[in-house]
């Protein structure tokens, strides 16, 4: 019973903070990535790169192996994807919570239409990311299969929805909705650049790595075939 209240406390968690934090990167929130309190520029910059890069470096020690096994040697093997999910889902709390705002202008969509085109491809890139959660478990993503059914397997590797045109469509739709904003400021460009950076680094040089070494050469026969990020099958479909 502990095991699974942890789990699903865990995941409202992650999802409350993913959701807030989709509306904290175009201001729907009371806190909002240009609101609040300014401070010097310089200040600020340093203080949410700071905050940028505690995320990564948590988020990819996380992600390791070798974490993973030294976690199981103190957490139940059930809630290994649960405490990453959590921790995950603070992370994204302490960048709203503390995020300083830099809300000097850079570009801004005035047109009805305009404004209408960037919120529908900020919407899809957030569509793409839930695809592609879905067409690998989202139950096992978020670490609640595993504790409602402890012999679960690790959902096998298969070219489903998404993955059949990246191989890496969770950062694909990340990237998009991170730019996709009708008022582009300084501090969001910050954490769209720095996010955009930290997700093509992280996949393409530690995650790739680790997919390589479980999976072998089925991995990469598919790295061969399917580009990493850019969809570049549907974009052809589509001229």
């Amino acid at each position: 019973m502990t095991i699974r209240l942890f789990a699903v406390s865990a995941f409202l968690a992650a999802q409350a903070a993913q959701l807030y934090f989709i509306g904290f990167l175009q201001n729907w929130t009371p806190k909002g990535i240009d609101t609040g309190t300014a401070a010097s520029a310089p200040l600020a910059a340093v203080c949410n790169c700071a905050l940028l890069a505690l995320f990564g470096l948590l988020h990819s020690l996380m992600a390791r192996p070798a974490f993973k096994q030294g976690l199981r040697r103190i957490t139940p093997k059930e809630l290994e994807r649960s405490v990453y999910i959590l921790v995950s889902g603070i992370q994204l709390a302490m960048i709203v919570a503390f995020w300083t705002p830099m809300p000097a202008p850079l570009w801004a969509v005035d047109s009805r239409w305009g404004m209408l085109a960037v919120l529908s491809l900020f919407a899809l890139g957030n569509l793409f990311l839930v695809w592609a959660i879905h067409s690998i478990d989202e139950w096992h993503f978020y670490g609640l299969r595993q504790a409602f059914s402890p012999a679960a397997q690790e959902p096998p590797f298969s070219m489903r929805g998404p993955y059949r045109h990246v191989r890496h469509p969770i950062q694909t739709g990340l990237i998009i909705a991170l730019w996709a904003t009708p008022s582009m400021t300084v501090g969001h460009a910050l954490l769209a650049g720095f996010l955009t950076l930290y997700s093509i680094l992280a996949t393409l040089f530690l995650e790739e790595r680790d997919l390589v070494n479980a999976m072998g050469d089925a991995y990469c026969a598919y790295r061969r075939k399917v580009p990493a990020l850019l969809p570049l099958s549907i974009l052809r479909a589509r001229r």
